[in-house]
């Protein structure tokens, strides 16, 4: 629909951000959230179906890169240039600088945590990043992504105001708060000259509105399980030989590292979608850590 102009958002014709992608979504930095938990759990999948085998053998390895192109391997790599592709189209600053960010970050700590960087998992966090960036990138239009990052200025943006507005909110009643999804209607009371008149149902930073809304007292208990969720996920990528609970501890911790950076700017815990999903792959990352592996033996 992007590429077509023939925009819609659910069975409505979209009046707003028109040549990118929102999906379902109205914004485009909520749809690109969405896309990079998704991405990250698909990452954390095709991980778990490396082979930790070495070959020392062309024919052998020739053998087994063609049986990875006729396998269901290549319906996965193909699903996830095409969710890329789409994190790329909806031209989110933060969306696509915390999805490349999380990878680099995550990928060197999974090498590390491994004990043993596999040649496979080189291959596969290095074709990411090239195949991902440069050809699906540049087709899509990656390059209209470092525009707005270059022409992003701070004179601009307002979303710098009302950030300080709602901590200069928050610290009026910081243990208790102003109450659950109350942000839209106590922030005029504190709206500034600078931020003009404007209606704002949320402030561009996750952080703040929770801290706002929550105090401290609802806030601590979050963050320590968010926090605590990408401790489990890392060190359940340290600790298990499973590869597949490994793959979902590293899908886990990129999806919950990269939420945390696009937290700074975004609110997109705020969008019921992202947040479910979010609580999903913060389970993830426990269940990687806790499941048992092993196969209980019947008793003949």
């Amino acid at each position: 629909m992007t590429l077509t102009g023939y925009e819609f958002t659910f069975f409505i014709p979209k009046d707003s951000y028109q040549g990118v992608s929102t999906g379902t979504f109205i914004n485009r930095n909520s749809q690109a959230g969405y896309l990079v938990m998704c991405v990250s759990i698909g990452i954390g999948l095709m991980i778990s179906t490396l082979n930790d085998e070495g070959s020392h053998s062309w024919r052998e390895r020739g053998r087994r890169w063609l049986t990875a192109l006729l396998s269901k391997k290549i319906i996965l790599r193909i699903s996830l240039l095409i969710i890329v592709a789409g994190l790329v189209m909806t031209h989110s600053r933060m969306g696509n600088t915390s999805f490349f960010a999380s990878l680099m970050a995550m990928g060197v700590l999974g090498l590390i945590l491994s004990r043993k960087a596999t040649r496979s998992m080189i291959i596969l966090l290095t074709s990411l990043l090239i195949l991902d960036v440069f050809v699906v990138g540049t087709f899509f239009g990656v390059e209209k992504v470092a525009q707005r990052l270059q022409t992003t200025s701070i004179e601009k943006e307002s979303r710098d105001e009302v950030a300080l507005t709602t901590i200069e909110m928050a610290k009026l009643q910081p243990f208790s708060g102003t109450g659950a999804g109350t942000f839209y209607t106590a922030f005029p009371e504190h709206r500034t000259e600078e931020i003009g008149r404007g209606f704002y149902v949320n402030t561009h930073n996750d952080y703040l509105e929770f801290v706002s809304e929550f105090g401290v007292i609802g806030t601590l208990p979050l963050a320590l399980l968010m926090i605590g969720s990408l401790g489990a996920g890392l060190y359940a990528q340290y600790k298990r030989r499973n590869k597949v609970l490994r793959g979902m501890a590293f899908g886990s911790s990129m999806s919950i590292l990269a939420m945390m950076i696009h937290a700074t700017v975004d609110f997109n815990l705020q969008m019921p979608a992202n947040a479910l999903t979010f609580m999903v792959v913060m389970a993830l990352s426990w269940i990687a850590m806790l499941q048992k592996s092993g196969r209980k033996r019947q008793s003949g």
